[in-house]
């Protein structure tokens, strides 16, 4: 059993939705071509990976990702999910802020501690910033400093020619395969590697949801009837800590994918149970401008009892939280229903790696399939390309 997903409330009969998909040909996107995101890494590469993962980790008790966006969300979201499984420890700088990177230096013994510099062009402008604080500290404090560091990016690029260079690494992405679809290539797949995840069962999952597009394409064939009706929000609350940052990649796929020629549908980030406490009431009471996704975890790795007597609510005793939880689940969907707010909900076995490679595949092929009904191309950034360019110049004020 994997994952389910209900469009029971979503606001549109499931024949309207299958028109949709239908009338418009979505299921013919399913190819290399239009989807280059589901062509999966072949044997050869699978077992470089796991190879190269194996070996460092002989070495190295910490990898320390260095990232920007679809470099380094994707890992993130995974490792989130599914950190308590994890043998190694995994950091993440993915942001140029100088506090982070600082403290995230501080605390590490260099000796013990491989990074990992991903970008496709090898000219990320934060990136590049981080890896020469890094590599000045390495080359003043460690031996062999090059044997700390690996490389991830597009052949022939910036990333490729210095790791010739420095006698490190390096793992190549297709060229054809963005950094936010890229989850399913050595970007994600090495980190994930590397502090032990079963990154064959996590593309196993992903497979599964290409022989089940139809529930992707649905997915964006229902957004796309709200996004119509003017709902331009797109509302993501799985109920678990631990798909925060599945929350952050899912913005940043469904924002900078959809976000073009004036159109576009503002991803939203909330989490069950605690934005019940913040936004719920602008969901509740608000415009009705948004459509919802709802993740319930059906089975957590770990669960507590509650006391055969509890104080206050002697109604608690001796419920599981997890019961708690599925209790506030189900009370927000029936709150969200009799305000007549559109849900579509999906109920997670449990964070694997099989569920998170279905979950991350059927939203990126949600994404591709709405593009092509809104009549955008969801893949580049152009918009996006300007404040780099403008960063540039800033820099080099003064030259």
């Amino acid at each position: 059993m994997g994952v389910g997903v209900s469009f029971d409330f979503a606001g549109y009969t499931k024949e309207h939705i299958e028109e949709v998909v239908e009338k418009e040909e979505l299921p013919l996107l399913i190819n290399p071509k239009d989807m280059p995101f589901i062509r999966f890494v072949g044997e050869e590469e699978l077992l470089e990976i796991e190879r190269t993962a194996e070996k460092l980790r002989e070495y190295f008790s910490t990898l320390v990702v260095v990232g920007m966006g679809g470099s380094s969300l994707g890992s993130m979201a995974l490792h989130d999910a599914l950190c308590y499984k994890a043998k190694r420890e995994l950091l993440f700088l993915d942001n140029v802020d100088p506090l982070l990177i600082s403290r995230t230096l501080k605390k590490l013994d260099l000796g013990k501690t491989l990074f990992v510099f991903v970008s496709k062009s090898g000219r990320t402008l934060e990136t590049v910033a981080i890896l020469n604080v890094v590599l000045e500290k390495l080359r003043n404090e460690v031996p062999n400093f090059e044997k700390h560091l690996l490389f991830i990016g597009d052949l022939g690029k910036s990333f490729e020619r210095l790791a010739s260079r420095v006698g490190s690494p390096f793992l190549p992405v297709p060229e054809e395969v963005g950094g936010r679809f890229s989850v399913f290539t050595s970007v994600a797949l090495f980190p994930a590697a590397f502090v032990g995840y079963d990154i064959r069962t996590f593309i196993g999952g992903a497979q599964r949801a290409v022989k089940e597009a139809e529930v992707g394409l649905k997915l964006g064939a229902c957004k796309f009837l709200h996004y119509l009706e003017g709902r331009i929000n797109s509302v993501l609350v799985p109920y678990s800590n631990y798909l925060r940052e599945f929350t952050e990649w899912y913005a940043q796929l469904w924002g900078e994918s959809l976000g073009k020629d004036g159109k576009g549908q503002t991803p939203v980030k909330a989490i069950g149970t605690p934005s019940r406490h913040s936004v719920f009431q602008l969901f509740m009471d608000g415009p009705d401008d948004k459509v919802y996704q709802f993740f319930l975890i059906k089975r957590y790795p770990e669960d507590l009892v509650l006391p055969r007597k509890t104080e206050i609510l002697p109604f608690l005793a001796g419920k599981r939280l997890s019961e708690v939880m599925e209790a506030e689940f189900k009370g927000a969907l029936r709150a969200l229903r009799e305000r007549g707010r559109p849900l579509i909900v999906f109920e997670i076995p449990e964070l694997s790696e099989f569920e998170l490679g279905y979950l991350f595949m059927t939203y990126m092929i949600a994404t591709v399939g709405m593009a092509r009904l809104m009549k955008v191309n969801p893949y580049g950034q152009p918009a996006v390309e300007i404040g780099k360019k403008f960063a540039l110049e800033e820099l080099r004020k003064g030259e």
